[in-house]
């Protein structure tokens, strides 16, 4: 299956775009994120509104931006068109994504004015990078060196090596305490500017890691056929705002339950990430910061309520939030919360035509009065699952147990074997493979186990 994108080749290339894309409150600037995608199809993107642009990503951007726009006769999308264009791979009709401008009607003196609170790249100043740094030290390596000529040899000298680094050579005898004050100034100056650049080459290490291990994760399909993913219609903005109001009172009662624990504290809700492309994981980091609410786990735990699909794969987490009654969304949730500036409802965006099971057992939780637990496998007799399976021994256990059912250690007290089994067969054992676990729980029945026999 080809990457989302890839489809067609460079499938927006006859677009220059302009992107100003802004949080609600005008301080968090999400255009370089936008920018990136749209250069992956092909698209130029300018860096100022001039007369070859025919496209403006447009999210809470400036006022005169949105005018000049209009003015000109220029598409004015929003950042959902730009999704969809990656992800179906062909150029989607700008007029089922229009942009929306929330300060159209609004006086002068309340329009909002930009002020972006992102912390810029720090670059030391150094001798290299700097002009006018330079540009003293030079002054100072020709007036010591003019005062070499002039009084003689035995005078300090100060000079530049090879490398630009700083060398104090005092020659002579008088005033040593001065000599010595100095070249350990110099000393401690040389000392400054090489710690600095092995910090930015950390960063920049650490950054890598970071990228690795996000996209760890979404490397982990247990299917081993991919699901397709064409065009198919998705919410509107008028559905998604209609069913906003639900999100608005989950907002507040958000805020209130924040302001009965104190502040310092950790959201008690978690949302966990799965198949899902790095660009889309910053956007999801940069919304969930931004609009509180949320902290993000790596895997699904107690306090996960959210399961977030980059692509519609049944991966592990995908199948343990099933089980423990989470909201299993598409990236699509995100992008309109962002767009509306609060979370909002979720059902528009739950994944229900590729995982049934997952609104079922949402359900179920809902509506237990305690602690939720499963019943899909409590009929089921105990289990004992090989330690040589694939997904691992202690996932498909967590599962099975999430789902009612129970497990063994022992071999000999099990009457359902679970995976590969060395050892020689008995015949009143059922000896199935791991997706008879796997297919039971995405279609919220207990499978015939005449078809996941292990010969």
């Amino acid at each position: 299956m080809a990457a989302p994108g890839s489809l067609g080749g460079p499938v927006l290339k006859d677009v220059v775009a302009y992107v100003e894309v802004w949080s609600a409150n005008g301080t968090e600037n999400y255009s370089k994120t936008f920018r990136n995608q749209l250069v992956d199809m092909g698209a130029k993107v300018s860096k100022t509104f001039n007369k070859q642009v025919t496209h403006v990503v447009f999210k809470d951007g400036y006022q005169s931006t949105w005018e000049k726009a209009q003015k000109r006769g220029v598409k004015l999308v929003s950042v959902l068109w730009v999704d969809k264009c990656r992800v179906a791979g062909v150029h989607i009709d700008e007029s089922l994504f229009p942009a929306a401008n929330t300060n159209q009607h609004l006086p002068s003196l309340l329009k909002k004015k930009r002020k972006c609170m992102q912390p810029k790249d720090f670059i030391p100043r150094t001798p290299e990078n700097d002009k006018r740094l330079q540009r003293k030290f030079e002054k100072m390596a020709k007036e010591l060196q003019q005062q070499k000529t002039t009084l003689g040899t035995n005078v300090p000298v100060l000079s530049f090596e090879s490398n630009g680094s700083l060398v104090y050579s005092p020659t002579g005898k008088v005033c040593r305490g001065h000599h010595s004050a100095m070249k350990k100034r110099l000393q401690e100056m040389k000392e400054k500017r090489e710690n600095l650049s092995p910090t930015s080459s950390q960063m920049i290490e650490q950054s890598d890691d970071n990228t690795v291990n996000l996209l760890h994760e979404a490397s982990l399909n247990l299917s081993h056929d991919t699901l397709c993913s064409g065009v198919k219609s998705g919410p509107t903005r008028h559905s998604v705002v209609a069913s906003s109001r639900k999100g608005c009172q989950d907002l507040l009662r958000l805020r209130e339950e924040s302001g009965k624990k104190g502040r310092g504290q950790e959201p008690t809700r978690t949302l966990v990430m799965t198949s899902m492309p790095s660009e889309k994981y910053s956007v999801v980091i940069q919304v969930v910061n931004r609009l509180k609410g949320f902290s993000l786990a790596q895997e699904v735990c107690g306090s996960t309520t959210h399961v977030l699909a980059g692509k519609p794969r049944r991966t592990l987490s995908v199948l343990l939030g099933i089980a423990r009654g989470c909201w299993i969304l598409s990236f699509e949730w995100v992008l309109w919360s962002l767009e509306m500036g609060h979370w909002i409802s979720e059902e528009p965006f739950e994944l229900s035509n590729y995982f049934p099971a997952a609104p079922l057992c949402r359900q179920e939780r809902l509506s237990s009065a305690g602690q939720y637990r499963g019943t899909l496998f409590a009929d089921q007799p105990t289990m004992f699952i090989s330690p040589a399976s694939n997904p691992p021994r202690a996932k498909l256990g967590e599962l099975v147990m999430l789902c009612g059912g129970r497990v063994t250690q022992v071999p000999r007290q099990a009457s359902i074997f679970i995976g590969p089994s060395p050892g020689r067969k008995k015949e009143t054992v059922k000896y199935l493979s791991e997706t008879w676990i796997l297919d039971s729980i995405s279609q919220h029945k207990v499978c015939a186990s005449e078809n996941h026999l292990l010969p």
